[in-house]
C-alpha cells in the first residue's frame, strides 16, 4: 500500500515549528511583526515549547496517521482560527492576530480537499 501525503499538513507543521522557534529564542521579534507588546514574561516561551510539540505531533500524524486522523487536524485548526478571530474583532487582541487564523484555517481548508481528493 503507497502511503499518503498530505503536502497542507506539512505546510502546516513548517509554520508551526517556525512560529514556536521563533517565541521560543526571539519572541519580541514576531510579537512585533504583528503588532503585540514586548514581553519577557516567560509564558511566551513556554507557549513556544507547546506549539512545538504540537509540530512533533503533526509530523507524526504525517507518517503515520490516517484519513480519519488528519480530518480531526482540520477541526483542530478551525477552532485556532475562530478562536483567534473572535479575540481579534473583540480587542482582546491586535487585529493582525487575523493572519494567524488566515494560515490556520487556510491550510485547514487545504487538507479537506486534500481528503476529498485522496477517496
Amino acid at each position: 500500500m503507497q502511503k499518503k501525503r498530505y503536502i497542507s499538513l506539512t505546510v502546516q507543521v513548517i509554520y508551526v515549528l517556525i512560529t514556536a522557534l521563533q517565541l521560543i529564542f526571539i519572541p519580541n521579534t514576531l510579537l512585533g511583526m504583528f503588532g503585540f507588546e514586548p514581553t519577557s514574561e516567560i509564558w511566551i516561551k513556554v507557549f513556544g515549547v507547546v506549539l512545538l510539540s504540537l509540530a512533533v505531533v503533526y509530523y507524526g500524524i504525517i507518517e503515520y496517521g490516517n484519513d480519519e486522523v488528519v480530518s480531526f487536524t482540520i477541526w483542530s485548526r478551525l477552532l485556532v482560527g475562530t478562536g483567534f478571530t473572535i479575540m481579534a474583532i473583540t480587542d482582546v487582541a491586535p487585529i493582525t492576530l487575523i493572519l494567524f487564523a488566515g494560515i490556520d484555517v487556510a491550510t485547514a481548508i487545504w487538507t479537506w480537499f486534500e481528503l476529498k481528493k485522496q477517496a
